[in-house]
């Protein structure tokens, strides 16, 4: 097809020259001759341009190809190949192919779309999931710190626990010793001794001694308590505790010959009313507060 035009031009030529030999001049055929030079090169012109159409054309058709095949690899695209085509015969293949082509790419432009859609979608959760994020990170080195602060309080706390145990039991210790030693000198304060005895017995023992002196029927000597006295022949009790002090000879009267006051001594009574032998102090504090040892003698 694209050599008609040549062929036609080559008939022109053929022509002119049959009416050239019917009469005509030379310079009428110099004329033609140059008209036909003329449109022969404007037939290769075209021609060339033909070539040049043609071959744009199949490159053309081989790109559609290609992008269809391209676009038939696209996953979720419909098959699309329209019964109708706007502007065309139906019959044309072609017609068909470019419109199914169209309906491709529209397609891939809509799946574009929604593409962009949802990585838009995805971006703006993915903005507020990170905020969300990062206000968590953030909160959790706020509670990191709070919990770095507890624990340089609580080695504060330890150290300052641990200096007031060293004094709670430095003290402790000096109270027990204050106790301990209140106790003793309670103890030692509450502590009273007595001692009954015979005359004989208790002089024996060192505990009593006669002074003053006697000659003939005059002048006397009194029983009076030992200058030195040894704890070690006395019974030790607690002057708050009512404890009988027990007589060995209770038919027969005693003395006491240590400084207490003998008015502060009860004597006991069986059920009978009659005198058991035993000596209760009523009034600890008067009757102690002279002397911390009695002395009683039996039998004077």
């Amino acid at each position: 097809m694209r050599y008609a035009p040549a062929l036609l031009l080559l008939a022109g030529v053929m022509a002119c020259e049959k009416i050239g030999s019917g009469g005509g001049t030379s310079a009428s055929k110099s004329d033609s001759i140059a008209i036909l030079n003329t449109k022969l090169v404007q037939s290769k012109a075209v021609a060339a341009q033909q070539d040049s159409l043609l071959q744009g054309f199949q490159q053309t058709t081989q790109l559609l190809a290609d992008i269809d095949k391209e676009l038939s690899n696209v996953k979720g695209l419909k098959t699309h190949v329209p019964l109708e085509t706007k502007g065309e015969a139906p019959s044309d293949p072609q017609a068909a192919y470019r419109a199914s082509l169209v309906g491709k790419v529209q397609e891939v432009t809509a799946l574009l779309q929604q593409s962009r859609a949802r990585v838009r979608s995805l971006g703006e959760k993915n903005s507020t999931l990170a905020a969300q994020v990062a206000t968590m990170q953030q909160t959790i080195a706020n509670f990191e710190q709070i919990v770095e602060q507890n624990k340089q309080q609580m080695a504060a706390l330890n150290i300052k626990v641990d200096s007031l145990t060293t004094v709670n039991t430095e003290v402790t210790a000096q109270k027990t010793a204050v106790t301990d030693t209140m106790l003793t000198l309670r103890k030692q304060e509450n502590t009273v001794y007595y001692v009954v005895g015979t005359k004989e017995d208790l002089m024996k023992k060192g505990i009593v001694a006669e002074e003053g002196s006697k000659f003939l029927f005059f002048g006397s000597k009194a029983l009076v308590p030992a200058r030195k006295i040894d704890k070690t022949q006395f019974t030790a009790i607690n002057k708050w505790d009512d404890v009988p002090i027990v007589l060995h000879i209770a038919d027969k009267p005693y003395k006491v010959v240590s400084r207490q006051d003998a008015q502060y001594i009860e004597a006991g009574k069986d059920s009978t009313g009659k005198f058991n032998g035993e000596l209760h102090i009523t009034q600890p504090a008067e009757f102690w507060s002279t002397s911390k040892f009695l002395i009683i003698v039996e039998g004077q």
